[in-house]
């Protein structure tokens, strides 16, 4: 992913969603665990989540391939959480017990290797031929502009209108109201498309239905890109960080 626009901050960190999908089951596959999703974000991400969202504390730590497992149990909420965390980032999923035994949540993350760095994350399946690594998302905040949440067109073609859009450097743009409930204003979302990308553009929480700063950030917008790079086993998820131009992959 390759992002720039040189008159604006991008040193905001990029977060993603990865899907993992078991080709060939085995027999011992256990149930829902045939296609998993894990969420990557910086380290340290979600301390914040496990305390205010589900009121829950971390009850195992395991150490392993250069980080740490951890394993976050609720008393208040029906969901637990897990997590691999290396020095700067951590792939994380959501449980479906808040008291889940450690044995059993690892294997959400069973047949993974994971390699961190200061430029990101990078999750390889153990066996191509068993498992698949993909990125369905990456999103990212930008100040002074809202939120980008960015896919491939495979993936979200649906969401661009079968009419032309404005031209903008990098494709085009269409505009999308949305109303939370008839009693509100209505938001405003921006649908962008580039060849390699479809994205979402909200606003910040009290500028949503305004939309001209986000008009304006196309405008300057010189490249938005999703080229799949390169890795041993599959494709990998990272996390960068600078300003004006910026990569994810």
């Amino acid at each position: 992913m390759t992002i720039q626009a040189s008159s604006y901050d991008l040193g905001d960190p990029w977060s993603s969603s990865v899907r993992i999908t078991t080709r060939r089951p085995y027999a011992g596959t256990p149930q829902g665990l045939q296609l998993r999703q894990l969420h990557v974000a910086r380290a340290g991400n979600y301390d914040r989540v496990l305390e205010s969202v589900i009121e829950g504390r971390w009850v195992n730590v395991v150490h392993a391939q250069g980080g740490q497992f951890l394993i976050g149990h609720s008393d208040c909420y029906e969901q637990g959480l897990a997590l691999w965390r290396g020095p700067w980032h951590e792939a994380a999923t959501w449980l479906p017990d808040p008291k889940m035994p450690g044995s059993h949540a690892l294997r959400y993350f069973d047949q993974l290797w994971f390699e961190d760095n200061p430029d990101g994350l990078a999750i390889t399946p153990v066996s191509e031929a068993m498992h698949t690594v993909e990125v369905l998302e990456v999103s990212k905040r930008i100040p002074d502009v809202g939120y980008l949440d960015i896919r491939r067109p495979a993936t979200a073609h649906q969401l661009v209108p079968v009419w032309s859009g404005a031209r903008v450097p990098t494709g085009e743009v269409w505009r999308e109201e949305v109303s939370p409930n008839p009693e509100q204003a209505s938001d405003v979302v921006l649908i962008h498309a580039t060849p390699t990308t479809v994205t979402t553009i909200a606003g910040h929480p009290d500028r949503k239905h305004r939309y001209e700063e986000r008009v304006e950030f196309l405008n300057q917008l010189t490249e938005l890109s999703w080229t799949q790079a390169g890795s041993r086993h599959g494709n990998e998820s990272v996390t960068r960080h600078g300003k004006g131009s910026d990569h994810a992959s």
